[in-house]
């Protein structure tokens, strides 16, 4: 019997001492954040699996790991040996988990920590819920602590809009909905929300700049609930601009009595929050956190700042693939040494703060695994053949960056040549895609995926999501995924709001190709037929002409093509050494048929 074995079989010990049947554990914390510190990774703790997305569902007599696309090949590989099947969300055969859980505890009691699932999914269930035991934190005996980092401020010069300003668009927008007079009190738990209303920022969710703390808005005040201190000139600004009040973080904080109305948004808080007010008898009143929408609409000083960011980390990217190319068969590397040396370049950049996601370097077999994570003495060493995809980014104090460049350092298949040019072309259509005002990232997939799906092939995730500004380089409420999701829809692309474009190929067992650029929504052109959008590019780094067979580019493509390294070199060639800005120009020649 393994360890994880061992750890169901006392999970299910826990269950029939709590009268539970069917025990859920999502991959969440108490603020339902995509990506989870030590400190709440019950799922790997229960399964092995290191992902960032999963969830395990345990019975009296079997248990199941539920992970979508990215993760299928290395979820399968963590939990083999464990008695946990693996559940390949997206698959025909394969039920939503919400219709699983259902049809598992039909007439059965389920089970699962109130404090990490979000309200609108915790309230589906009609039958008999038991939401106030963490069952997996109860068996973790050596479970690490909850981290709080030092706090500070994001500079107006960076976020470009004060706290007050802020607090003032939110009462104004909730105001819509409640009467006049009538007292309100408006919570929220999601962190980036939170790091974002408050401008204030911190490294208590590695690679995630957020602070973890409570809010809650009033008409006449503010509270805000934190496990580290404010700066005290901050705290000062704060309270004499929106009458802040800071008081301690702490399990369920935001149940307070004595509250009119409340306000909430069921997506981004908690089950056990809104079960607290429902059981009170309190009016709620269900709201889209109307910071959410407003983050993504980046001002015009975080468009600028950003702007700089990524073409500072562009240059570093450039710098590192003219080693790579240079070093390759002549110094010993491998997967973590390569990725260390990346990050040892961003860090000398001005206003570093760490990365924005742990770096995916992935050689070989190990990049059609989409979100491979190598491990150090235990990776891959890379030779001068084949592909190295590396999909990095940065926390800078004025810009989030993601970036993924596949690299050629060898000899190539025809296939594989074929796969990085379709992912290229894939790519450079999605950036060049016109479209009308009211489209959703639903509408303009199929631009990056169609030259995919013209031989037959897909790839078993999206195209694109948001990205913060010196925040969470996943950001709703935009994507770019041709999937609907009916009950959480993507929310239309506005000027202001940034996505990213990263198709790719992805062969078990053979390699994997991705190249992803950082897009702007803005306006392109007003008709009688109505107002256009478009994308402004804001990555410059080369897509590897050595892995380009023009072959599988039509005329329109080579353009873009050639159009897009033109750019490239005008920006990135001031910002490199010499000898690098030589190899550059080479790197982005026009190419033709």
């Amino acid at each position: 019997m393994n360890c994880y074995q061992e750890r169901i079989q006392r999970l299910r010990a826990g269950m029939r001492e709590a009268g539970i049947d069917v025990y859920y554990i999502p991959m969440s914390d108490c603020h339902n954040s995509e990506y989870v510190a030590a400190h709440f990774r019950c799922v790997e703790f229960i399964s092995g699996f290191t992902g960032s997305a999963g969830s395990v569902v345990v019975t009296r007599e079997r248990a199941w790991l539920f992970a979508d696309g990215r993760y299928y090949i290395q979820a399968a590989r963590q939990i083999e040996g464990s008695g946990i099947e693996l559940m390949k969300i997206g698959q025909p055969e394969v039920p939503e988990l919400q219709e699983f859980l259902k049809e598992l505890a039909d007439r059965k009691v389920l089970g699962f920590d109130g404090s990490v699932v979000p309200a609108d999914f915790g309230a589906r269930f009609p039958g008999k819920v038991l939401c106030g035991r963490d069952l997996a934190g109860e068996i973790w005996e050596d479970r690490p602590e909850q981290m709080f980092t030092e706090i500070f401020e994001l500079p107006l010069s960076s976020a470009g809009e004060s706290a007050a300003d802020k607090i003032r668009r939110i009462r104004q927008k909730l105001e819509e909905t409640v009467p006049p007079q009538e007292e309100y009190l408006y919570l929220l738990n999601s962190l980036d929300d939170i790091a974002w209303i408050f401008n204030l920022r911190a490294n208590d969710i590695q690679d995630n700049p957020v602070a973890y703390a409570y809010a809650a808005i009033s008409r006449t005040k503010v509270l805000l609930f934190t496990g580290a201190k404010i700066p005290e000139q901050v705290e000062q600004e704060l309270a004499q601009a929106v009458s802040l009040e800071v008081r301690d973080y702490a399990p369920h904080c935001l149940e307070m009595d004595g509250c009119g109305t409340v306000l909430l948004d069921e997506a981004r808080i908690s089950y056990d929050t809104l079960k607290y007010y429902q059981e009170k008898g309190t009016r709620i009143l269900k709201v889209k956190n109307p910071s959410t929408h407003m983050k993504a609409v980046k001002n015009g000083t975080e468009i600028r700042c950003l702007k700089e960011a990524l073409l500072r980390d562009s240059a570093v990217v450039v710098n590192f693939m003219y080693w790579l190319k240079h070093q390759i068969g002549k110094i010993p590397m491998d997967e973590v040494s390569v990725a260390d040396y990346l990050q040892e370049m961003r860090m000398a950049q001005e206003g570093y703060i760490e990365l924005s996601f742990g770096t995916i370097s992935a050689y070989k077999e190990n990049a059609a695994q989409m979100h491979y994570s190598p491990a150090r003495g235990a990776c891959k060493e890379l030779h001068p053949e084949g592909f190295l995809l590396v999909d990095s980014g940065c926390q800078y104090r004025d810009g989030t960056t993601d970036i993924t460049r596949t690299f050629a350092l060898g000899p190539l298949t025809e296939e594989e040549k074929k796969a990085f040019t379709l992912t290229a072309v894939s790519m450079l259509r999605l950036m060049h895609a016109k479209f009308l005002k009211g489209c959703s990232g639903e509408n303009l997939d199929i631009m990056a995926r169609e030259p995919m799906w013209k031989v037959g092939w897909d790839y078993k995730c999206g195209t694109g999501h948001g990205v913060g500004h010196v925040l969470n380089v996943h950001e709703g409420p935009h994507n770019i995924r041709w999937k609907i999701n009916y009950e959480h829809p993507t929310a239309v692309l506005e000027p202001g709001m940034v996505v990213t474009d990263e198709p790719g190929v992805y062969r078990e067992g053979q390699y994997g190709v991705r190249t992803e650029n950082e897009l702007l929504v803005v306006p392109y052109l007003e008709t009688p037929d109505g107002t256009f959008l478009q994308f402004e590019n804001l990555t410059f780094i080369p897509i590897d002409l050595d892995a380009i067979d023009p072959a599988y580019m039509n005329e329109e493509d080579l353009e873009m093509l050639n159009s897009y390294h033109q750019a490239t070199y005008d920006r990135i060639a001031p910002l490199v050494p010499e000898e690098v800005r030589m190899w550059l120009k080479e790197y982005t020649r026009p190419l033709t048929r």
